[in-house]
């Protein structure tokens, strides 16, 4: 899919030189609207959310072309229409922007805690974990003796050492890094300054909406792990 978007963005980058577009950059502009322009840069975000199939008829054909960018056009016009009309200083409009603002800001914050959390695990214990030893056959046995009754099929059936050993392993590792994580997470809290309050904590809890399948998905639940059969 990322080559087909390639193709088609180098492709249609070709068309628009060769219809007489003396720019190479994305802000030549395609359209005039009023005073507002269309700029190759508009032209290929637009394109961009097409499907494929709709993608590669507006690159290859120039009729389907003139007609997405007279889309373009025709939804430009509306968009004035409504700022002339001041819909865009409406206070319900503002509030709802407001909100997808702070939203989308939310997002952004927590991608940038995602990837730095990330990024210093792979600093500090890649070498550690890729020296992790693999599960050993009596780690294997063990795990499935203590879990068999869990491991079925969706069926009831109960399942073999042979057919989960797999997953066994993959579960087993993972449980190895969690716990590499959390001997290098309690090294740096025994730095930290940390203060928890108790009752704003019982508060959360029970101001938070639980779903009706809660029971359903914990009978569901795969096998604590090692750390939370300590707690």
């Amino acid at each position: 899919m990322k080559r087909l978007k390639l193709t088609i963005v180098f492709t249609l980058a070709l068309a628009i030189a060769a219809s007489g577009c003396n720019k190479s950059s994305d802000s030549a502009v395609l359209a005039r609207v009023n005073r507002s322009s269309i700029t190759v840069s508009d032209f290929k975000k637009q394109l961009e959310e097409l499907d494929p199939r709709m993608q590669q008829a507006v690159v290859t054909d120039p009729k389907a072309r003139k007609e997405f960018l007279e889309d373009l056009i025709g939804i430009e016009v509306v968009l004035q229409e409504a700022r002339r009309q001041g819909l865009d200083k409406d206070a319900e409009f503002k509030k709802r922007q407001e909100a997808i603002r702070k939203k989308m800001e939310q997002r952004i914050q927590e991608d940038a805690k995602n990837e730095l959390f990330s990024n210093l695990l792979k600093k500090e214990l890649a070498d550690k974990m890729s020296k992790l030893p693999m599960p050993t056959d009596k780690e294997v046995y063990d795990f499935y003796t203590k879990n068999k009754d869990k491991m079925r099929n969706e069926v009831g059936k109960q399942l073999s050492l042979k057919e989960v050993e797999p997953q066994i392993k993959r579960r087993l590792m993972q449980e190895k890094q969690r716990d590499l994580y959390l001997e290098y997470a309690k090294g740096l809290r025994s730095k930290a300054k940390i203060s928890i309050d108790e009752k704003a904590l019982d508060a959360a809890a029970a101001a938070f909406s639980l779903p009706s399948q809660t029971n359903e998905l914990q009978s569901q639940a795969p096998p604590a792990t090692k750390e939370e059969n300590r707690k």
